[in-house]
């Protein structure tokens, strides 16, 4: 599960720029751990990009999608090292693009312009809980997730006494779970490191259409469509 981010150089050559990375010993962030990522120097740099949109409106959610993936590019134009796509900041008049949708279309994008290999993705989002939710993320080109709500219930369950645990136990324990459902995932596909996991979209949709699949998850099957 060990995790080497930032941007990778070209591979015909040999500097001492390639060794430039930040070793992750797993790949689920603690909210200490993502803001040490944000405010990182020595050589790196880290951009914040929102994955929201104004709510109730569908123009507003390919507007929105379409100016993260520009967003994202731009961010490895200024030379940023690592691009954290954030839903915090959910409120009456702001929604979130689903993080799966936005992780995908930037990856695509950036695949697109030839330039994914000079960012790492981070996502800091409410949505995943489930181990599922983590491999599916990491399927499609992400590098770490922060599921800040999923630490937030644990505290709200500490604070109910609902869990006889302090909260760095029981956040431990909750990353802990989600590294080892990981883990089993790998081994079942037969793949040993989630470095070679990361990106490879060994998935198949059910109830996508076309043009979802086209823009966010190229090259997946999607034998009977769906959903637009």
């Amino acid at each position: 599960l060990e995790c080497y981010m930032g941007g990778r150089k070209n591979l015909l050559d040999e500097t001492p720029q390639h060794c430039r990375k930040v070793h992750l010993p797993q790949p689920i962030l603690t909210n200490e751990e993502l803001e040490k990522i944000r405010n990182i120097s020595d050589g790196f740099k880290t951009t914040t990009i929102p994955i929201l949109f104004k709510a109730g409106s569908v123009k507003e959610f390919f507007a929105s999608l379409e100016e993260i993936c520009r967003a994202a590019a731009k961010a490895i134009e200024d030379g940023n090292s690592f691009i954290v796509l954030s839903d915090r900041g959910v409120s009456r008049d702001m929604a979130a693009i689903p993080a799966l949708v936005a992780v995908g279309a930037v990856h695509q994008y950036l695949v697109k312009q030839q330039c994914r290999s000079q960012i790492a993705l981070i996502l800091e989002s409410g949505e995943p809980r489930e181990v599922h939710h983590f491999a599916v993320l990491f399927g499609y080109g992400v590098g770490c997730v922060n599921p800040y709500l999923a630490f937030e219930a644990l505290e709200h369950l500490i604070k109910e006494e609902e869990l006889d645990l302090g909260i760095k136990t029981a956040q431990s324990n909750y990353i802990k779970a989600v590294n080892k459902g990981i883990l089993k995932i790998l081994s079942k596909m037969g793949i040993s490191t989630l470095q070679s996991y990361r990106g490879a979209q060994i998935f198949e949709a059910l109830g996508l259409a076309e043009d979802v699949i086209e823009r966010c998850f190229k090259g997946t099957a999607s034998r009977i469509g769906g959903a637009t």
